[in-house]
């Protein structure tokens, strides 16, 4: 989509404005470049002219791959163009610049290595091809914003945005960030991806796994017991727990777990609450029994995981 383009050098020209009035030192200056000397084709018919084609002997600060509105099942025609692309990604990175994508962008940061072993985020409907085809990603599945060894990835087509305000963040300050946007009307709470998911998501998963999930991750702050996740889906306890260990690999209780630990790993990541306020935001009235599954299921403490992932709250 053109927004995809135009949207983050608007973003960016909004940014120096503001920087401008604050007497800073630093400026952003963007380019567009792509593998050819052609224009870029939009959608709509509508085309971008890149000032520049990808070269080995340029570096970049940041580097930004933006969604692909291309059939995922036809990629395959593409890979020498996009093998090529994630070659100068790894080389961009690998000289100290951060490397953000945003949907299907994700998956061209994913083709490059760059998120193998490493935290990401993708749009909730291309959360399963993801993982599918790149199985060494830390995929979260509830984050709209992802950030790794500055490596940095946003969840849907209009993630730019976040994407962007991210850049300014940690390019200028939290304030020049905060001041675009206020400049431009947008919310920046933090949030998830989870109340935007539909009923009928499947992805190519099995539904009913699918309704289980949503469940557990829509009780938010209410402890839920096996017994009331087997109510809520109207089946035997009995039928939970073999169909449970049939479709997820893992007994109902180690699901409910798994589940409620993304949600946390994504409050750890994305916000400043306490440890305690996050055991009860996941459904643990005991904070203590919270630490303890944590540490389980990650191998190490809640405090250290937010050390080591923790993207600093903009607001």
């Amino acid at each position: 989509m053109p927004s995809a383009v135009m949207g983050i050098g608007d973003m960016l020209a909004i940014a120096n404005a503001a920087i401008a009035r604050n007497s800073r030192a630093i400026k952003f200056r963007w380019h567009v470049v792509s593998t050819g000397t052609r224009g870029v084709a939009m959608a709509r018919g509508m085309n971008v002219v890149a000032d520049g084609v990808i070269k080995a002997s340029t570096s970049y600060d940041v580097v930004l791959v933006p969604g692909l509105l291309i059939d995922l099942a036809a990629t395959t025609q593409r890979l020498n163009e996009i093998d090529r692309v994630a070659g100068w990604l790894r080389r961009q990175h690998a000289r100290g610049a951060i490397v953000g994508g945003f949907c299907t962008g994700v998956f061209v940061l994913a083709q490059a290595g760059l998120l193998d072993g490493r935290r990401a985020t993708t749009t909730w409907w291309l959360q399963s091809e993801l993982k599918q085809r790149y199985p060494n990603v830390d995929l979260s599945l509830d984050a709209v914003v992802t950030e790794s060894d500055r490596v940095i990835c946003a969840a849907g087509p209009m993630a730019w945005i976040d994407l962007t305000l991210r850049v300014i963040e940690i390019a200028a300050d939290v304030e020049t960030a905060r001041a675009c946007a206020d400049f431009a009307v947008l919310d920046t709470s933090r949030r998830t991806q989870t109340g935007y998911l539909p009923q009928g998501y499947l992805l190519k998963r099995n539904p009913w796994l699918v309704e289980a999930e949503m469940i557990v991750r829509r009780s938010g702050a209410k402890p839920l017991a096996v017994s009331q996740l087997a109510k809520a889906l109207g089946v035997p306890e009995r039928t939970l727990h073999r169909k449970i260990k049939a479709l997820a690999g893992e007994p109902p209780q180690a699901f409910i777990v798994r589940i409620r630990m993304e949600t946390a790993r994504t409050l750890l990541e994305t916000t400043r609450r306490a440890v305690k306020d996050i055991a009860h935001a996941v459904g643990y009235e005991d904070e203590s029994s919270f630490r303890k599954a944590f540490r389980k299921l990650l191998a190490m403490n809640p405090k250290d995981y937010r050390a080591r992932r923790a993207i600093a709250a903009r607001i």
